[in-house]
């Protein structure tokens, strides 16, 4: 049987959390019947994970063409389909989608368009112009893909009634990489003068409105100078950052760590996590928090709804008193965050592996085939 060339296509090599869901797809497919390439939009920007498709033979091309309105990579791409006699596109992010979606038109190929955020506002949250527009513009093309995949419940009903080809299929999480681990989380406790008793909150994000940082310092000037709770904040950004830096300056149980570059060893800091975000569409961070077995507080928004549950966590109101009512019980019962932790690494572990992940992405290629 001759191997079928899958063309892996999103936008860059520096959105990391879509690169990198797409990277370990593609590194555990079969490579029996499958080859795997990768084409971004943008120019290709060397780092850890170009890298490791360098080193399982994966070849990474590039159309140049750094945003969504250069309507000339539609040939670019065309050509690149052509020349390396690629049977099925894979596309993650809406530009990719929608470019090829509009090859079909000039090159026979089968299109899967792999949907990461909420259907309902992505372009109203993400494009300043013509947004409007460019929703109804993407949702007339997306009716040429093959297929659908979603990785929210959400997604996967809304697409669902609109392409039968509707698959769902998780995220995945290198559940080997983001463990805890003890010795990180004690060096860290000593390195940042933390209490080693406490209940440690963590924050993982960007200083950014749609962050929900607004929320999130109400939610933790209800826990001033508390000895039992302490809030661990890592994300860059700007967004009301001078204004929490003003706020917490004086609170011993804050502490702001601004972008953290080893976040596999500071999920082992926390105890549980807590997100204030307006919606959720890649899940990453969750997902990396659940595999070192920290438990959610979040919203009951679309992306967070389809994969928390009473087991991993609580979702709540999106307002103040919901969060600090679960923060107080989690502090006041450990032994149902001992539980929880160990649900949430046992679900990575059965739900989210890479490898089992790929399996059933084959199955959907094949029967695409």
């Amino acid at each position: 049987m001759n191997k079928k060339i899958i063309a892996y296509f999103t936008t860059s090599s520096t959105n990391l959390g879509v690169f990198n869901q797409l990277v370990e797809l593609a590194i555990n497919i079969d490579r029996t019947s499958f080859t795997p390439i990768f084409i971004l939009s943008n120019d290709i920007v060397e780092n850890h994970l170009i890298t490791k498709l360098k080193d399982n033979n994966i070849k990474v091309l590039s159309l140049k063409s750094n945003r969504y309105y250069y309507f000339f990579q539609l040939f670019k791409l065309i050509k690149i389909l052509k020349n390396n006699n690629v049977h099925i596109v894979h596309t993650r992010l809406r530009r990719c989608d929608f470019y090829a979606n509009l090859s079909k038109f000039f090159y026979r190929v089968i299109v899967v368009n792999h949907i990461v955020d909420d259907h309902l506002d992505h372009f109203n949250t993400f494009h300043k112009h013509l947004s409007k527009f460019l929703g109804v513009v993407y949702k007339i093309v997306s009716n040429f893909a093959d297929a659908i995949i979603a990785n929210s419940r959400e997604n996967f009903i809304f697409h669902k009634k609109v392409n039968s080809n509707t698959y769902f299929l998780n995220n995945g999480i290198d559940t080997d990489y983001y463990r805890r681990n003890e010795i990180n989380r004690n060096q860290l406790l000593v390195k940042h003068s933390i209490s080693e008793n406490a209940l440690n909150v963590g924050f993982v994000g960007e200083f950014k409105k749609i962050k929900g940082i607004d929320l999130l310092i109400e939610i933790i000037k209800e826990f001033k100078n508390h000895k039992n709770i302490n809030f661990i904040i890592c994300a860059g950004g700007d967004y009301l950052r001078a204004e929490f830096d003003n706020e917490f300056n004086d609170y011993n149980n804050v502490f702001n760590l601004g972008f953290v570059t080893n976040l596999n060893e500071y999920y082992s800091l926390f105890d549980l996590q807590i997100y204030t975000s307006l919606s959720e569409g890649m899940q990453n961070v969750m997902l990396e928090s659940f595999s070192s077995g920290n438990p959610a507080i979040c919203p009951d928004a679309p992306g967070y709804s389809s994969l928390v549950d009473c087991n991993k966590g609580f979702l709540v109101e999106r307002v103040k008193d919901a969060y600090v009512k679960k923060l107080y019980l989690l502090e006041s019962n450990p032994n149902i965050l001992k539980e929880m932790s160990f649900k949430c690494r046992r679900e990575m572990e059965n739900e989210h592996n890479f490898i089992k992940l790929s399996k059933k992405l084959e199955t959907i290629y094949n029967s695409l085939i």
